[in-house]
């Protein structure tokens, strides 16, 4: 079975994992910490005023001995070779409790903005990048009271993004979404003859009145057609999306937070799907899973006609939890940060981060019934089902979509079913080669009909 990763001497490359899959991230963490830097220098001209769930978070860190000691041992633990740049600025990462409460302050109550060279879609993770990979960083973002903190915090700044007072950053001025430079990279080019805009005679703003509007905009009518309308033996794809790993045979509760020896990850259906009495039907099932990008289509799609047993359930989790063991040490147990275990680290999240698990019966009966599961990753938690009529849809029917961000997904199959997935849908040939992502709608695989 192919893995996530393209292996080097039985090991990932470390030129690989400083590829951010996503575009979360940009790929080189010295330009992270130039956004951290920035992030701060504007905080501290603003001065804008403490909001509620800001203070909630300084009366946590106040309050609880443990939470502060977590927080300052993990801005204190950030290793040195980050924090500068070659030939110097030294301590330019945040590294006390104020710096880091007036960097949140600041962001969320400020737009995202585009730019090619830092932080992309999750100015937050940005912030965070390193220190919630130290040991203390680790235990910190485990913990229910300050995932509780960070829950209003995103909440707080996703109404904001909502706001007319967000859309400053959605124009096709410098450092604009919809500016040339933005349009000639990524899934933003063409930006007029690829997605609908409220008034494309806009010059400036293409008539968007949000950046929450922009991000969950629509693709053109016709551009991407559904695959094989009529055949329910295709399955297509919810998203557009990049292939991270197909599994099959999976487990119902597994070492979710390690990597085996062959750099395969590990799923966990029971801590995925919120219990072992929902997940027991797809013990020994496949698990497909890929990624969403940052200036890319963040609305889902139904991958098979059916109906939902049962309303979609948001399970609330983590928001910036990564496992040490893929971040801050090699094989043998030494010092040696991995720029992009964050991402890598995605059948983790799908274990622990907040995520939104639907049941779905398919009409199929060689399908059965399949689960889909929408997981936020960092600040990209907001996962949004729409309301179904009568709970039933067609294959490729919209179903809901994320906000303020992208995210990763799996789909989930049952142990009987004979499923090929295409040659587009083969990790090994996109986790680590840039290249177009699977079609949201095309086709993702096959199923064999039940005889």
């Amino acid at each position: 079975m192919p893995g996530a990763y393209i292996k080097k001497n039985g090991r990932v490359p470390h030129e690989s994992l400083a590829r951010r899959i996503g575009g979360w991230l940009p790929s080189n963490p010295h330009r992270i910490q130039k956004h951290v830097r920035e992030v701060l220098k504007r905080a501290n001209a603003a001065k804008l005023p403490i909001v509620p769930p800001i203070a909630d978070l300084q009366n946590l860190l106040n309050n609880s001995a443990i939470v502060r000691m977590l927080f300052t041992e993990m801005l204190s633990e950030v290793p040195a070779k980050y924090t500068t740049y070659p030939g110097g600025a030294p301590n330019a990462e945040i590294r006390t409790l104020d710096d880091l409460v007036a960097a949140l302050n600041y962001q969320i109550q400020s737009p995202i903005q585009w730019n090619d060279s830092v932080q992309i879609g999750t100015p937050i993770n940005g912030l965070l990048d390193w220190p919630m990979a130290t040991e203390a960083g680790f235990a910190a973002f485990l913990r229910d009271d300050v995932n509780s903190v960070f829950q209003k915090m995103l909440n707080y700044w996703g109404a904001f993004l909502k706001s007319t007072a967000s859309a400053v950053t959605i124009t096709t001025a410098t450092n604009g979404w919809l500016s040339p430079q933005a349009q000639a990279s990524g899934g933003l080019m063409n930006f007029l003859n690829t997605y609908q805009a409220p008034d494309p005679q806009n010059p400036t703003t293409y008539g968007f009145t949000s950046w929450d509007q922009f991000f969950t905009r629509q693709f053109l009518p016709g551009l991407r057609p559904l695959a094989s309308p009529n055949d329910d033996n295709v399955v297509v794809s919810a998203t557009e999306s990049t292939p991270f790993e197909i599994q099959r045979g999976v487990q119902l509760q597994d070492t979710f937070w390690v990597k085996n020896q062959d750099e395969r990850t590990n799923y966990s259906l029971a801590d995925m799907l919120g219990g072992a009495d929902v997940a027991q039907q797809f013990v020994g099932g496949t698990v497909y899973q890929a990624f969403l990008s940052a200036d890319s289509y963040h609305n889902w799609h139904a991958p098979v006609s059916g109906r939902y047993l049962g309303a979609p359930e948001i399970i609330n989790g983590t928001y910036y939890s990564e496992p040490i063991m893929w971040s801050f040490h090699n094989d043998q147990g030494q010092s040696d940060p991995d720029p992009g275990s964050d991402e890598l680290s995605q059948s983790y999240i799908s274990a622990v981060a907040k995520r939104g698990v639907a049941l779905i019966q398919a009409d199929n009966p060689a399908i059965g019934v399949m689960a889909v599961v929408m997981i936020g990753m960092a600040e990209v938690s907001s996962v949004d089902f729409f309301d179904v009529p009568d709970n039933s849809f067609k294959k490729g029917d919209p179903i809901g979509c994320f906000h303020f961000g992208g995210s990763t997904h799996c789909l989930i199959f049952g142990p009987n079913v004979k499923i090929d997935f295409a040659a587009d849908a083969d990790p090994v040939a996109n986790i680590m080669t840039p290249g177009p992502p699977v079609k949201v709608l095309s086709q993702l695989a096959t199923v064999t009909p039940s005889n």
